[in-house]
């Protein structure tokens, strides 16, 4: 029996050693990466894939417990990388030099033994919130030499164990209120090298704080840093010396041999409103936000005068208030609101009110309008004086007789150039002239006018064909002795605008056979003139004449004079005419 149990313990001996032989090399084999060692160090599980051009987080073995990724172009850290691939072991990680540009808020989740991180010297502008959530074990956190340009409220979530944050080297303009609060346990912050001008003595009320550095910052040493240098040079919580940048009055001084009294804001007004609308007779009010250290001196200035030295009816009100959280520039507790009110609004009041705030540090104001609604004013024009109303009306007159002058002679030119000159006749020509015009178509003035109207024409009785646009022939018959008889005047010899004159001539007494006088200076015949643009029938230029003898024939091409037709035309004997009528 006893053999048997000796030799039963010398086999789980040779087990045991075997599987923990298999098992160390597993992770010794760092999983055949050749780009990785794996190795004790320390006392931990390493692997280190330094320079080993790495996309991504190698897959190892689960016990790994410090990684070392230093050098690798991994650019970004997507979710949960770590725990996907099953590093749930790590302790120490080490991210420095990666290119690093974007890490998810969850990359480092179901980390919860992490106690280190190093992510320097990457590219990281922006710091996700809440981006250690889970890893409620780290004490160290390195952001050295990152191009991180703020901090939010709450960048961290509560991490109690956390001793030491460094973000020296970084492009820090401002770090909100708020953002290392949930550091309960933070002894060291490194702050160095940054871009800070100014701190806020509540950013670093932490109960376990024991070193904070601040060198190589452009410190502004006004009334915003005045708070925080008292805090920080009685806290000893740094032994460098830190110097002020601006303003130019301190610059170069140190922060120990600047009085806190010459550290100083100018005063800043604002207005909440650059136009007031008010009413006559009703009380109004507007005000002015002022904020200065140290406390400026506020007074109201109505068109450059001082209310106080004015006749203005009005009360001044004063209200302290402090800066909103956001406002991360400004002093809390030195703000206030001056308001004014004017009891009785008259419009003398309307114009240009300043909010002026004085202080050692300088001065500044703001101004409000102040309008009323406008008035409607009539303005009664006073009239005119006799001379001036005198001289307007023989004005007018002047002007109106000058250009009836010109139209007068403007239309006598017109006249001398459009009225045919005018002929005088004896009484007897009238009589005669008025018997001779008939017309016998209804026809106006305007449409005598025509061209046509004015041909001589001779329509025998005897046509069949109707007249239209034609006048009664009156025939006029002259006795006289056998001679030779004067042409006929020329108003019945050239158409003119009355109508159409037919004359037939008859002699008394017998002369020679064959023989008449040439009354017409062409013929003892009146020719028509074509009627083409009538409404007529046309006919030829040899239509019907009158003969000496008062008989009508037509000369047509081809007529035989030996046979002419009886003239139907009735004859109009009249007395004998005078002697002046027979000199025509």
């Amino acid at each position: 029996m006893s053999m048997r149990v000796a030799w039963a313990r010398w086999y789980w001996v040779v087990i045991l050693t075997t599987s923990a032989a298999r098992t160390a090399s597993d992770w010794l084999d760092c999983a055949h990466i050749a780009t990785c060692k794996c190795k004790w160090s320390s006392g931990k599980k390493t692997a280190s894939c330094a320079s080993g051009d790495l996309r991504r987080p190698p897959t190892l073995s689960s016990d790994i417990q410090v990684l070392d990724l230093h050098d690798n172009p991994l650019r970004n850290l997507p979710q949960e990388v770590f725990s996907n691939i099953g590093l749930l072991n790590l302790q120490r990680l080490n991210l420095r030099a990666t290119n690093l540009r974007s890490i998810h808020p969850d990359a480092f989740l179901e980390l919860r033994i992490l106690i280190e991180v190093d992510l320097g010297d990457n590219d990281l502008a922006h710091l996700p919130k809440d981006i250690f959530r889970g890893n409620e074990r780290l004490r160290l956190v390195v952001l050295t030499n990152n191009p991180l340009t703020a901090l939010i409220a709450d960048q961290f979530p509560p991490l109690p164990h956390l001793r030491m944050l460094l973000l020296d080297g970084c492009r820090l303009r401002s770090i909100h209120t708020n953002a290392l609060r949930n550091l309960k346990s933070l002894e060291t912050i490194d702050l160095r090298r940054n871009q800070l001008t100014f701190l806020r003595l509540i950013t670093f009320s932490l109960p376990a704080l024991k070193t904070v550095s601040l060198s190589g910052n452009p410190w502004k040493c006004d009334c915003r840093l005045r708070e925080f240098k008292d805090w920080f040079l009685e806290s000893k919580l740094g032994t460098e010396d830190l110097l002020c940048v601006e303003p130019t009055a301190q610059a170069g001084n140190k922060w120990r041999n600047v009085p806190s009294e010459s550290m100083s804001c100018p005063p800043e007004v604002r207005t909440s409103t650059l136009v007031v609308r008010a009413e006559v007779g009703v009380a109004t009010s507007f005000g002015c936000w002022v904020h200065g250290v140290p406390k400026p001196t506020v007074s109201w200035l109505f068109d450059g005068i001082d209310v106080h030295n004015s006749s203005v009816d009005c009360d001044m009100e004063e209200t302290e208030t402090t800066v909103e959280e956001d406002s991360e520039e400004r002093v809390p507790g030195s703000v206030r609101w001056v308001n004014i009110t004017l009891l009785n609004v008259t419009s003398s009041a309307a114009g240009e009110w300043s909010c002026v705030a004085k202080s050692v540090a300088g001065e500044a104001r703001a101004i409000i309008s102040l309008v009323l609604p406008r008035s409607q004013t009539a303005t009664a024009r006073t009239a005119p004086g006799i001379p001036q109303l005198l001289g307007v009306v023989f004005g007018a007159l002047g002007i109106l007789a000058t250009l009836g002058f010109i139209g007068a002679v403007a239309c006598w030119h017109l006249r001398r150039r459009t009225v045919p000159p005018s002929r005088s006749f004896i009484d007897q020509e009238k009589r005669l002239i008025d018997a001779s015009v008939v017309v016998s178509c209804d026809r106006s003035i305007g449409s005598m006018a025509s061209p046509c109207d004015f041909e001589m024409t001779e329509q025998s009785l005897g046509d069949d064909q109707p007249r239209t646009c034609s006048f009664e022939p009156v025939h006029i018959t002259i006795e006289g002795t056998p001679g030779t008889f004067p042409p006929p005047p020329a108003e019945f010899a050239v158409p003119v605008p009355y109508g159409n004159i037919f004359i037939s001539v008859q002699v008394a007494g017998r002369g020679e056979p064959g023989k008449y006088p040439d009354l017409l200076s062409g013929g003892a015949t009146l020719p028509r003139r074509n009627r083409s643009c009538c409404t007529a029938p046309a006919y030829d230029n040899m239509g019907p004449r009158v003969t000496a003898t008062g008989s009508s024939t037509w000369s047509l091409p081809g007529a035989s004079s030996e046979h002419p037709e009886a003239s139907e035309t009735p004859v109009l004997t009249l007395p004998p005419p005078p002697p002046e009528f027979v000199s025509l």
